[in-house]
């Protein structure tokens, strides 16, 4: 019998703390699955399936089933003893109180980056028109439609040749609130929302909804002026940080993928709505939305089929630009409005990259650049003589900090940066908080270190003779914070390899991109690193541990969120959408699953550079 089955088939009582949330836990739930389903936040990266070290709680009262064979591999004896559990692992047998551990529950503060804004010629697919629609007359007792079209087409020929259908719906009663003194909002013919023709911004939405963040700017159409910006933790990570675990999830069941569906919308609309609060404004009035995400979440978004984008060769349902109502989607806007979805690429590839390319302005860039976003899948361009080269590697999650033993999201207290001193370790964490974990640009950074300290060999076995590594349960650890003032904060010998597969991946794509255009390292004479890990990693850490290429630093450019400035050109500058759609049908597209010459890459690239400076 399994152990869900084994657990008690009358459900229990389970206090979360901190918070006091009490929850009654449902025959068969783990602690992680009665969390879930009671929005009390406890990460977990793998989705509940016991593979990631992020769900770990301590029971501090009550009884619960025997740890599982993975908690008594994952843990130490005196953990064990101290009743620290993986929620996902871990079934009550009676009313319990449940601790949640400081790395499980932190809420991330690094989800939204900082980027150049950019400034483009407003042409927008929408426009407004203020107008004057004359009242109906026993002598004329023309229909509301028809006299706005007539008032329309009157002062400014050819506008209008048809009025969305919600809009026909609020039309009569708006029309005389207002005294027919209205403003139509337009998009190629078609009156999308019918407003009091009073001054100010007109709305729209640019979103970049990625496997981990999504990030929303509140731009006014009629000026391109971004007017608020926010990011947010998307929230189906609750359901797996990684894309193969939430194509597995909405595979399963249609209720599972509708599930994920509305979680994304619910974010969007969230965000948007605190955004429009802050420019007194309303979601009922934004215009117009252009979204770019990889391609699992688009899929999700709107609801496409993606078991074909689970199994090789990969196959995306859709990779041209999408253009439909918001409200078929979900999204909260002007009654007729539009979503438009920047086109995929390929495979993994999605829009996400596509609009970074926009940002960038590789449709005409001249220099060979290698352009990538760092992330559980990572997306690599090779811009070289006016051809694109795009390829997507499976880069993992621990350069953001999971699947590492203290692994975290960017959280207070998640220690952002390692220096080696002599045998002085500085570190720097969020907010300068006490640490209690380490995110991804302190994971390289303590590689980095490391390695150039002598302490990992270039094999990357981390030594056993130095006094500052210690063993824990047969396995070296290296001390980063603690001793006393804190909860320990180890890198170890896993981490160590965890950061090999996931650097050897992408510097092995990188090498497959130069291989295929016929270029050595030396001729890339710009690399652009884009995204939230992009912008706060130190470059020369990524460099000293092979990730990326051995270049001089000034060739290096972290751009920020590069993807959301995208789908911001998109959205003020219509005919940017065409330069998108471009982008996306002239990249070459490289299928790494099964091609020899990337596994030979991949295996040099596990090992670190010849440059062990002591």
């Amino acid at each position: 019998m399994s152990r869900a089955r084994e657990s008690a088939v009358t459900g229990h009582w389970i206090t979360f703390d901190p918070g006091g949330s009490h929850v009654w836990s449902l025959p068969s739930e783990t602690i992680l699955d009665t969390a879930r389903r009671a929005g009390v936040r406890i990460a977990s990266v793998c989705g509940g399936r016991g593979l990631c070290q992020s769900c770990v709680v301590r029971v501090t009262e009550g009884p619960v089933e025997p740890p599982s064979q993975n908690d008594l591999e994952f843990f130490s004896a005196e953990e064990l003893a101290n009743s620290w559990r993986r929620a996902c692992q871990t079934f009550a047998c009676g009313d319990c109180h449940v601790e949640i551990s400081a790395r499980a529950r932190a809420v991330p503060m690094r989800s939204e980056v900082e980027s150049e804004d950019v400034w483009v010629r407003p042409d927008p697919a929408v426009r407004l028109y203020p107008v004057q629609v004359p009242p109906p007359t026993l002598q004329n007792p023309a229909a509301d439609d028809y006299r706005l079209m007539a008032a329309l087409n009157g002062k400014w020929p050819g506008t209008c040749s048809r009025i969305d259908l919600d809009v026909l719906r609020t039309l009569p009663g708006t029309l005389r609130a207002c005294e027919g003194r209205v403003a139509a909002i337009v998009r190629f013919g078609e009156v999308i929302g019918v407003v009091p023709a009073e001054k100010g911004p007109l709305p729209g939405l640019a979103v970049d909804i990625g496997t981990t963040n999504i990030g929303v700017l509140l731009v006014d159409l009629r000026n391109g002026r971004t007017l608020a910006s926010r990011a947010t933790e998307n929230p189906q990570t609750s359901h797996g940080a990684d894309v193969i675990t939430r194509i597995g999830k909405a595979r399963s069941s249609r209720e599972r993928q509708k599930q994920l569906h509305d979680l994304a919308v619910g974010a969007i609309n969230d965000v948007a709505r605190e955004l429009c609060e802050g420019q007194s404004l309303a979601s009922a009035q934004i215009a117009d939305i252009v979204i770019a995400g990889n391609t699992v979440m688009h899929h999700l978004l709107f609801e496409l089929p993606v078991e074909h984008l689970g199994a090789v060769p990969f196959v995306a349902a859709s990779t041209s630009a999408i253009d439909v109502k918001a409200r078929d989607v979900g999204i909260r806007a002007m009654p007729g409005a539009y979503v438009h979805a920047i086109a995929n690429i390929a495979g993994f590839v999605g829009g996400d990259h596509t609009a970074m390319l926009l940002a960038i302005g590789g449709d005409h860039e001249e220099k060979t650049v290698v352009a990538l976003d760092i992330g559980t899948n990572t997306e690599i361009s090779l811009i070289h003589d006016g051809r694109l080269l795009t390829i997507s590697c499976p880069s993992g999650p621990a350069l953001e900090g999971r699947h590492i033993r203290c692994g975290m999201r960017s959280a207070p207290g998640a220690i952002e940066s390692v220096e080696f001193s002599g045998e002085q370790v500085r570190i720097k964490t969020i907010e300068n908080a006490a640490p209690i974990g380490i995110c991804g640009s302190g994971v390289v950074d303590a590689t980095a270190q490391l390695y150039l300290a002598g302490l990992v060999s270039r094999t990357g076995r981390m030594t056993r003779e130095d006094p500052r590594i210690r063993m824990r349960d047969g396995q070296p650890e290296f001390l980063l914070a603690g001793e006393g003032h804190g909860p320990d904060v180890v890198f170890n010998q896993r981490d160590v390899r965890a950061v090999q597969l996931a650097k050897g991946a992408i510097r092995a794509g990188i090498q497959v991109l130069l291989d295929e255009s016929g270029l050595r390292e030396e001729q890339i004479e710009q690399v652009i690193i884009a995204g939230a890990f992009g912008n706060y990693i130190d470059v020369a850490s990524a460099v000293a541990i092979g990730m990326l290429p051995d270049l001089p630093l000034e060739r290096f450019a972290q751009v920020g969120n590069a993807a959301g400035i995208g789908a911001k050109l998109a959205l003020v500058s219509y005919p940017h959408r065409a330069t998108a759609q471009s982008i996306a049908a002239s990249s070459r597209y490289l299928e790494l699953a099964g091609l020899a010459r990337f596994n030979r890459a991949f295996m040099r690239a596990m090992r670190f550079p010849g440059r062990n400076r002591n």
